[in-house]
């Protein structure tokens, strides 16, 4: 069987365990960066290659691909061809933004902390003076490891909100990086919780998960205050709403992140993240990911 594996980023550490396992199964994983690729009389090309020629398409990332993807989008349509993950073929790219999630999660009432998106840091300001601090400001577009999530205690920590993205932008500016816009902000409740759960849903099944410890309390909301711990039994509510929420978001490979509020025992889903790395996953379940996310992958190609 030959996959596409459609990317935009390499991540070494990734790409070679999807290869090691990949020869395992007995597939020809292709890693396809998208601006490899060419759109030439109606055909969409890698090199000589049509990627109508491939029996599925495995979507490991798109980030800010959004005219790759549709074109993708529409390819695949055309020639009946299977991909990974199914929010591709809808909402595409553009469900990684936290404001569409929120959307879509409360929409199908899964548990969500109470939320609001705003454009500009003056909205940002306003709402906030309505709200019981600490509460949880998100850039919508995200932010890789926790870096685009902030812990706001007091009206002054926006100000040191705006300094750090003006830092960022700052730097980016210097290395001739694209820059983060300040606008763009979703806010949500605190709920104190004892850390969150990262479950991994592939074909919208539990294939594991473990527990981190609860998050330092300083602006930027990045960091536990211990390492992560294997759950060899997550609990069964805890799955139940990984499962569904992944479903409701058509993300066939997820990793969900989940905390349970301390004084209700309520859980709330704090983010579905596409293609999640598993790095720790792996140490710390001993679950091979890669070789679970493959499998599903030709299962569902050969159908």
């Amino acid at each position: 069987m030959k996959i596409a594996y459609l990317h935009r980023i390499t991540f070494d550490e990734s790409e070679v365990r999807f290869l090691e396992e990949a020869r395992k199964l007995n597939i020809e994983l292709v890693p396809i960066k998208y601006r490899k690729l060419k759109f030439v009389e109606g055909k969409i090309l890698f090199g000589e290659i049509d990627l109508k020629d491939f029996e599925g398409w495995y979507f490991r990332s798109v980030g800010s691909e959004l005219e790759w993807s549709k074109l993708l989008q529409f390819y695949a349509r055309k020639y009946n061809i299977p991909v990974v993950d199914e929010y591709l073929m809808t909402e595409g790219p553009l469900r990684r933004f936290k404001s569409i999630m929120t959307w879509q999660l409360l929409e199908a009432e899964v548990n969500y902390p109470k939320s609001a998106y705003v454009e500009s840091l003056t909205d940002l300001k306003k709402e906030l003076e309505k709200w019981e601090f600490p509460a949880i400001v998100k850039l919508s577009q995200g932010g890789r490891h926790g870096m685009g999530t902030f812990w706001i205690r007091e009206m002054a920590d926006i100000e040191k909100l705006e300094n750090v993205l003006e830092g960022r932008r700052e730097k980016a500016k210097e290395k001739g990086e694209k820059m983060v816009p300040l606008r763009g902000f979703l806010i949500q409740e605190y709920i104190r919780n004892d850390g969150d759960y990262r479950v991994m849903t592939v074909g919208y099944k539990c294939i594991g998960g473990f527990k981190r410890q609860v998050k330092e309390e300083k602006l930027i909301l990045n960091k536990s205050q211990g390492n992560s711990v294997a759950v060899k039994d997550l609990p069964k509510d805890v799955i139940e709403i990984a499962e569904r929420a992944a479903k409701v978001l058509r993300v066939e490979v997820a990793g969900t992140d989940i905390i349970r509020d301390i004084k209700t025992g309520q859980l709330y889903i704090v983010e579905v993240n596409e293609a999640p790395q598993f790095k720790v996953f792996e140490k710390r379940t001993r679950i091979n990911a890669a070789g679970a996310i493959l499998e599903y992958c030709k299962e569902k190609f050969s159908k």
